[in-house]
């Protein structure tokens, strides 16, 4: 609706004040963020987030519908989720979406050389060490 109208803007009322950076229910540090890309928005939802809204994101991506995800119980600012901006490029971790029956990790940048990911995946299957 927002796009066929030309909105400005788009606001979605919801339970939480916006976006966490994890969920706060589990994380009690976790930071609202202020703004996030669509991108960003869509992959919080395939990394196992509740946003179940991945359709919506992407028609507002594809019709640049600015939306606001903000709490029906506050009046605080939310999270502006709109097109990739500069600044959003910096940031090596924006959030983490988890599901605690599964993970995922993707490792972007790593050379292309026979044994890099052994290495990787190979730490990252080690026991971790107890100490006493």
């Amino acid at each position: 609706m927002a796009a066929a109208l030309k909105a400005d803007l788009c606001e979605i009322y919801t339970d939480v004040e916006g976006v966490y950076t994890t969920d706060p229910r589990v994380v009690p540090d976790a930071r609202k963020l202020d703004e996030i890309s669509y991108d960003e928005m869509l992959e919080f939802g395939r990394g196992g987030s509740s946003s179940d809204a991945g359709r919506s994101i992407e028609v507002a991506k594809k019709y640049g519908v600015v939306f606001e995800v903000r709490s029906t119980f506050s009046q605080a600012p939310g999270t502006r989720v709109h097109e990739e901006v500069r600044r959003m490029e910096d940031a090596a971790v924006s959030g983490i979406a988890f599901d605690r029956k599964q993970a995922k990790i993707s490792i972007v940048d790593i050379p292309d050389r026979p044994g890099v990911a052994a290495k990787v995946f190979s730490a990252l299957g080690r026991p971790a060490s107890t100490s006493t």
